[in-house]
């Protein structure tokens, strides 16, 4: 048999046992229902635009707009990041089974680069079609076409990648003459950017009238099209042009181009005479090497400070609190998360044009900070992971601590309720100094009661919405995947989606007793205070909402006592 025919082989042999061993998991019912649902939500979210409305409906001005710029500078940023950042090595990487089957076998090296560049490109194409469908419908009234240019444009960069990897590692083998020419045509290209921009913001300097609408636009698009501008940001128009196109027409003439691109990088790969199979053997070992360490959790670990210490006296359930909490600050911050998308937020509105938004940044900031609270109360519980799904493979070990079933659940909340709970009254703290609605006659008086109304309340939700996915882990354990677990398919999404529709609805039925007792508490009182009576009502929500979850903690307590979790595994299965 050929190399070209194996390779052929191992590829629809490797297909068809993935898709196999996906069917035989629908027989699991978790499995099943997961992968209608997801299948349905994916339908529902870019189903209809691709199938049905995806025959040339308009897509805004702005859409476009900041789309094309932001493919085009991620084009150019690859492109240069390609030659400045990373190891001085060929960019191939072989598996270990690959390396032992392939680079003992007849085969030549330019078969071995035909190979892993296919490889290459079919994963181009895959992300490609992810792109399609999730980013694509948005900007390009072509779906099609978005997919076929991405795929084009893609491959494109991969190959780019490859090829100045390649021309890296052969400077590098030729001495310090050889690095100083790499460093000295960087210098230059960077050098020479920097001049160009700088030259065109001289000729069309930033608007001095804001405030106007879509000024910042307007000036944006005068820049792109300067002859400078032009000229630097050409390789990415050129890769981006095809997937952008409105029509037949106009993807047919940018064609050409892109294949001509696409060939001439794939030659070049082909062209460099670099070793590669050496750099391949020992990122293939080292690759083994850590994937075997984190299945053995062993390896070089390194004990860093922690911020909090235990004492070596004090309530058992407090060390499990400790725990988390240091598991939550090495896994990173969801608040963080969450300011990212909102600094993205208002940079895609600057770009926009809308610069009103700016006038006044107290008018912007402080709703955009009770937003963000109001939205960390919904997915925030889905978000801080700190607590029993992220314990959910060592359940039978705390089943053997010391501790009864009602302080392993509490200690298992409390993290994950802290850590959402601060960065909730940070953001209600700052759009209480910012104000909400400070130029309106009709909200502005309402804004400081209702923020000290919620500052009880959401923390309070955060906590509903928290116990009822670990209410979750404690009565459907072999329904809900562990954090460890790389869960992937339409099942998975599914699975995400089953459990955020659940705990939304449960948690929100768990708000109709907090309701009454808010409206029980704040009615008599409005009448006699106004609207400072609804800081008093929140903290009477919030009261009735802690007292349902602490009822629930001692019940699900004695739900852990009993828990099996090897029978459920195997009724699951």
């Amino acid at each position: 048999m050929s190399f070209p025919s194996a390779v052929a082989f191992l590829w629809v042999r490797t297909w068809r046992n993935r898709v196999v061993r996906q069917v035989q998991r629908l027989k699991r019912p978790r499995y099943l229902l997961g992968a209608l649902v997801g299948l349905a939500y994916l339908y529902s979210l870019v189903g209809r635009s691709v199938f049905v409305q995806g025959t040339g409906r308009a897509v805004s001005p702005n859409a476009r707009l900041f789309a094309e710029l932001s493919l085009e500078v991620s084009v150019l940023g690859t492109l240069v990041t390609a030659w400045v950042l990373g190891a001085d090595r060929p960019a191939l990487t072989f598996t270990q089974t690959e390396v032992q089957t392939f680079f003992a076998a007849p085969v030549t090296r330019k078969a071995l680069l035909h190979y892993k560049l296919l490889r290459g490109l079919l994963s181009a194409m895959l992300a490609a079609l992810a792109a399609t469908l999730f980013v694509g419908r948005f900007t390009s009234p072509r779906p099609v076409l978005f997919f076929l240019g991405a795929a084009l444009a893609m491959g494109t960069l991969y190959l780019h990648g490859t090829a100045a990897s390649f021309v890296r590692a052969w400077l590098v083998s030729q001495g310090r003459w050889g690095s100083a020419v790499r460093w000295a045509v960087v210098a230059v290209l960077l050098v020479a950017g920097m001049g160009t921009l700088l030259s065109t913001l001289r000729d069309y300097p930033l608007p001095e009238n804001l405030s106007r609408p879509f000024a910042v636009r307007e000036w944006l698009r005068d820049v792109l099209n300067a002859p400078g501008p032009r000229a630097v940001l050409w390789p990415g128009r050129a890769l981006v042009a095809p997937a952008m196109a409105r029509s037949w027409e106009g993807f047919l003439r940018y064609l050409p181009a892109s294949l001509a691109l696409l060939v001439a990088h794939y030659a070049w790969v082909l062209a460099v005479e670099v070793p590669f199979e050496d750099s391949a053997v020992a990122g293939a070992e080292a690759r083994t090497r850590r994937r075997a360490q984190r299945a053995a959790r062993s390896g070089n670990l390194r004990v860093g400070r922690v911020p909090f210490v235990l004492k070596a006296r004090g309530r058992p359930e407090v060390a499990l609190l400790w725990k988390n909490l240091i598991a939550r600050r090495r896994m990173g911050s969801g608040l963080m998360m969450l300011l990212s998308f909102g600094v993205l937020g208002a940079v895609f509105a600057l770009v926009m044009g809308d610069t009103r938004l700016f006038s006044n940044s107290r008018e912007f900031l402080g709703p955009m900070a009770l937003m963000v609270a109001l939205a960390m109360a919904v997915i925030g519980p889905s978000a801080f992971r700190t607590d029993l799904r992220m314990d959910l493979p060592k359940l039978e070990l705390l089943r053997a601590l010391p501790l009864t079933g009602r302080q392993v659940v509490s200690a298992e909340l409390a993290a994950s309720a802290l850590t959402l709970g601060v960065a909730q009254w940070v953001m209600l703290l700052l759009a209480l100094v910012l104000g909400v609605g400070a130029d309106d006659a009709t909200l502005a008086p309402w804004s400081t009661p209702v923020v000290l109304g919620l500052l009880p309340v959401l923390p309070a939700l955060g906590l509903a919405g928290l116990f009822v996915q670990n209410a979750a882990v404690v009565l459907l354990p072999a329904w809900i995947p562990a954090d460890s677990e790389r869960a992937r398919g339409v099942e998975a999404l599914g699975q995400r989606l089953l459990t955020l529709v659940g705990t939304l609805v449960v948690t929100f039925l768990g708000l109709l007793p907090a309701t009454v007792v808010a409206l029980l508490v704040g009615y008599p009182l409005f009448t006699v205070m106004g609207r400072w009576a609804v800081p008093l009502a929140g903290l009477a929500a919030a009261g009735a909402l802690f007292a349902e979850v602490a009822l629930g903690v001692a019940v699900l307590g004695r739900a852990f006592e009993r828990l099996d979790v090897s029978e459920e595994q195997s009724n699951e299965a």
